[in-house]
């Protein structure tokens, strides 16, 4: 993060609202970062800035809202997960942050890093808007190629994030879109599209490396987006889940680090390798925050569930009440969403086998850019 003066001017802005508007930009403005990363694109990186500089003043704005609403010791507390939650998102700007800095000085990035973040589950397609996709709405666009979402439109050089859904395209335009993988590249080939990892003879060693990156990316967004759940639910398993993959976060990205350096000849990508690998474990302990209070058991005010019901993108549990023929894979099909982790044998497990079969008693923490239109039978929302 660039350091910078900033002043408070406090204007009344209800707390749900803040809320959700930060939640909602930490997850955005993280993606744009590895966008930024992967492509080299300055232009992104520098609104991942300015983004970053809105959620420092939007926390600010927050903590003297959160101070005025406290009426006693008793409702402070029941507050108090309402501000480590918007610290969280935060810090999750500021990894952010980190990472589109480099990219803004103009450090390269090692082939290897590249393909790290190309073979993770959400992946990035950038598409310039032909005759073909022109007059379509942002909203047709998810409709028509499942579980995708728009982080970014840049039209007549300006660069928009996280665009309206009734936005209209036009020729010319740019659009970025994230995604899971296998709709991101339906997507590419139906447009006719290259989505390529990049083209390098990789050693062993080197795929490796790329593969323990991928994860930890991976990792460290499925410890949020389970801490959030676990602050909003006080689901301890969740919690403690967060905190298991802290340590293992602490551990691997450690060795990680290490590797890297003998790995990565030129001097200045094993630096942007080390600051990306040094984000994502500010992103975790950004998780590790809200899940430690959920394990307090401090009770949670109302206003942080209607966050949950209301944010843009809408992380949910779903509960498998009877066996079915179904897999991980069905499932994401089905919802177009997300499985990020499920709950069986007492413990979560984070990104599940997209084979696995659902049965009764699993729990399924999910991530969908929108309301299912329909559930199946054997599943029932928390």
């Amino acid at each position: 993060m660039l350091d910078r003066p900033f002043t408070i001017k406090y204007r009344p802005v209800p707390v749900k609202k803040l809320l959700m508007k930060m939640k909602d930009e930490a997850s955005l403005v993280l993606d744009m970062a590895f966008y930024s990363l992967i492509y080299e694109d300055k232009d992104v990186a520098q609104e991942v800035e300015r983004i970053d500089a809105d959620l420092d003043n939007k926390f600010n704005l927050l903590s003297i809202q959160l101070m005025v609403a406290a009426r006693d010791v008793e409702d402070a507390e029941k507050l108090l997960p309402a501000l480590r939650m918007g610290m969280a998102a935060d810090w999750v700007s500021e990894a952010a942050s980190d990472v589109s800095t480099v990219v803004l000085k103009g450090y390269p990035v090692d082939n290897v890093v590249k393909a790290a973040l190309e073979i993770t589950e959400e992946v990035y397609l950038r598409i310039e808007v032909d005759k073909k996709l022109c007059g379509k709405s942002i909203k047709e666009l998810k409709e028509e190629y499942g579980a995708v979402d728009a982080i970014a439109l840049r039209r007549g050089g300006v660069l928009i994030p996280n665009p309206a859904e009734d936005a209209v395209l036009e020729e010319g335009d740019i659009i970025i879109v994230r995604g899971n993988r296998e709709d991101i590249m339906k997507m590419a080939e139906s447009l006719g599209l290259s989505f390529v990892i990049p083209d390098v003879n990789f050693t062993e060693e080197e795929r490796e490396v790329a593969t323990r990156l991928a994860l930890l990316k991976n990792m460290a967004e499925i410890a949020f987006d389970l801490a959030v759940y676990s602050l909003l639910y006080q689901d301890y398993k969740a919690a403690e889940e967060v905190l298991e993959i802290e340590r293992f976060m602490d551990e691997e990205s450690t060795k990680l680090e290490l590797e890297m350096l003998k790995l990565i000849k030129n001097k200045l990508s094993t630096y942007t390798s080390t600051v990306l690998v040094r984000s994502l474990e500010k992103v975790t302990d950004a998780a590790t925050t809200m899940a430690q209070l959920a394990l307090s058991g401090i009770d949670v005010h109302p206003i942080l569930k209607e966050v949950a019901e209301e944010s843009e993108e809408k992380v949910m549990v779903l509960y498998v009440v009877k066996d079915c023929d179904m897999t991980v894979a069905d499932i994401e099909e089905i919802l177009d969403a997300t499985v990020l982790a499920i709950y069986i044998e007492n413990m979560w497990i984070p990104m599940p086998n997209s084979s696995t079969k659902l049965k009764k008693g699993m729990k399924l923490l999910i991530k969908a850019f929108r309301e299912p239109d329909k559930m199946p039978e054997c599943l029932a929302e928390d």
